[in-house]
């Protein structure tokens, strides 16, 4: 049977994935730097049922897959920015297999050009295993599935969670530093990071307030869909006036190399963690418009987005490790399709008739 590491096991993502993949069968290795810590995610882990998970105490996780050649990786340790591109080629060169959950634009972006290297090597590497990427992903591949490139798509992801740890505040402080950025004529452009504030729709015919940010769902739209105008928006960073304001300037503190390692340093040794975001039901919105004004609509639903990326990441890496995938680099839709949202407990209504408000 084939091993399943995941790094960064001690973490919430990590003890729930790890759950996940234990109540599927799989075999799997808790990797971590505490190794008291671990001891305990596999009491946890043991308490579910079945015989306890190995653990693997490392300070270097590249290096340790260079060395053990694991068969899949699940990489959940943030900021993504620092930690995809080194793990994800380090399984390149060991022959294995990757996933991790970034939802930053610039590692969802890079790891595309690891592509050729991961088919020579027969790995199978995926960013964004998460509600962050696939939930607005899926839509996008629904809406323009047998049509010709749209001209212009928005995305939105309004996600509910019951809590976030230290390292998803370190992927947001590093998400903060890239700046606004759009595609628009099917060039990445620079604009002020908060800007495009929209109300975007739901189905019950209410509206949550979005704002464009430089998510990895940004990239992943243009994949799916070959869009010249892309822009991606989220409900997940401050949407009144005076923070919208304040949000260039942060993000421009927050591009000094100094400043920015410091921030995520600090969060990391305080445990700091960004607010839950209350509520039961999680969204995704995706509007394609096409030449001519025809205009389609999509959204997504499902639970606490927390939730909804284990599954996600376990469903990934269940399906890698069985085998079901192909080599190279992907987003998770790319590889699997829309279905896996579905699998993972989404639900999808598209309509085709409705205008996105702008």
């Amino acid at each position: 049977m084939a091993e399943i590491w995941i790094v960064g096991a001690t973490g919430r993502a990590g003890q729930s994935i790890s759950a996940e993949l234990r109540a599927g069968g799989h075999q799997i290795v808790l990797v971590g730097r505490n190794a008291q810590r671990l001891t305990e995610a596999a009491a946890a882990i043991e308490a579910l049922g079945g015989p306890t998970p190995r653990t693997l105490v490392t300070d270097d996780p590249v290096a340790q897959i260079a060395t053990d050649r694991p068969d899949v990786v699940v990489n959940t340790v943030g900021p993504f920015g620092t930690t995809t591109v080194p793990t994800a080629r380090a399984c390149v060169t060991a022959g294995s297999h990757y996933v991790d959950l970034a939802n930053e634009f610039q590692p969802v972006r890079s790891l595309s050009e690891l592509d050729s290297a991961a088919r020579a090597a027969g790995s199978t590497l995926v960013t964004g295993a998460g509600f962050g990427v696939l939930a607005t992903e899926a839509l996008v591949y629904e809406l323009c599935a047998g049509r010709p490139s749209p001209t212009r798509v928005r995305v939105a992801a309004m996600p509910v969670v019951d809590g976030l740890g230290p390292a998803v505040l370190a992927s947001v402080i590093d998400a903060a530093a890239t700046g606004g950025l759009i595609y628009r004529n099917g060039r990445l452009e620079r604009t002020r990071l908060g800007a495009h504030p929209q109300h975007t729709p739901l189905p019950d015919g209410t509206t949550r307030a979005t704002v464009a940010v430089p998510t990895g769902e940004l990239e992943a739209a243009l994949r799916a869909s070959g869009a010249g105008t892309i822009i991606a928006t989220s409900s997940e960073v401050p949407t009144g006036r005076a923070a919208r304001a304040a949000l260039p300037i942060i993000g421009a503190v927050l591009r000094v190399d100094a400043l920015r390692r410091t921030a995520i340093r600090l969060v990391d040794r305080w445990r700091l963690t960004p607010p839950s975001t209350p509520g039961e039901t999680s969204w995704a919105y995706a509007c394609a418009e096409w030449d001519g004004g025809e205009t389609h609509q999509a959204w997504l639903q499902t639970g606490e987005g927390y939730g909804f990326t284990s599954r996600v990441a376990a469903t990934v890496a269940a399906r890698i490790a069985d085998g079901d995938a192909r080599a190279g680099a992907f987003t998770p839709a790319a590889l699997f399709g829309a279905d896996l949202a579905r699998s993972a407990g989404a639900t999808i209504t598209i309509d085709s008739t409705a205008k996105d408000p702008r």
